[in-house]
């Protein structure tokens, strides 16, 4: 027997894959996925029961439309929600990025209101401890020095707790006969302020410590000045 339906067939047919949709919604939101298959099935039926109807199968072309739509809708569906977890993704990283900022920013006026430097990098807050924070030619931290470390590991520990500490020492180049000499120095004075940071109650296994010598200068090593911007420690509050 052949299936012969009339246009009043497809349009009930129309209205009852309506009627699936509205269901599902009302049963619970969605997914892209869902909301897709069954917009391609309703599409589907729409263009099926107009081309069947043209060749007396109204019927049998909104049924094929329909099933073909909603393979179609869901693959689309597929791809819409993959759009959207992706956009999900990227604004939770920058969200994330910017409450990032904002802690470092809170971080920074801190150690400023308490004249000590620091500066935001891309691997978090740079505090900079320059050689007049330790006695001429030695580890040692002067009595200014000890006060700024231990206002700083304040600051971490209020402020910034878990993180991860990394403290850098630099030295300035004279002459080359210097430069293994300069290397330990920059070690010793690393490790002077991590040993202090603990000893202020910064948990050490937060803090860890390398000496760059005269690796990693801010400025010239051929005067004075440049020479003394480069003798100091960077405490790094990373991100």
């Amino acid at each position: 027997m052949k299936l012969r339906l009339n246009i009043a067939s497809v349009r009930t047919l129309l209205l009852l894959l309506i009627a699936m949709v509205v269901a599902g919604c009302a049963g619970g939101e969605l997914t892209t996925r869902e909301k897709g298959a069954g917009i391609g099935a309703l599409g589907g039926a729409a263009a099926g029961g107009i081309i069947g109807a043209a060749v007396g199968h109204p019927g049998a072309g909104a049924a094929i439309g329909g099933a073909l739509g909603l393979g179609t809708g869901a693959l689309i569906g597929d791809q819409l929600q993959g759009q959207e977890i992706k956009q999900k993704e990227q604004q939770k990283a920058i969200d994330q990025q910017r409450a990032e900022i904002a802690r470092n920013q809170a971080l920074i006026e801190e150690l400023r209101k308490r004249n000590i430097e620091a500066r935001e990098t891309s691997r978090g807050v740079m505090v900079n401890l320059p050689s007049v924070n330790f006695q001429f030619d030695s580890a040692e931290l002067t009595p200014e020095g000890r006060d700024r470390v231990n206002q700083i590991a304040s600051i971490v520990k209020r402020d910034a707790p878990g993180r991860r500490i990394t403290v850098e020492g630099h030295a300035s180049r004279e002459r080359a006969a210097a430069e293994a000499y300069n290397q330990q120095l920059s070690e010793r004075r690393a490790n002077t302020v991590a040993n202090s940071l603990e000893r202020n109650g910064v948990d050490g296994r937060q803090i860890s410590t390398r000496g760059l010598g005269t690796r990693s200068p801010v400025a010239t090593n051929d005067t004075e000045e440049g020479r003394r911007q480069n003798r100091r420690v960077e405490v790094i509050i990373e991100n």
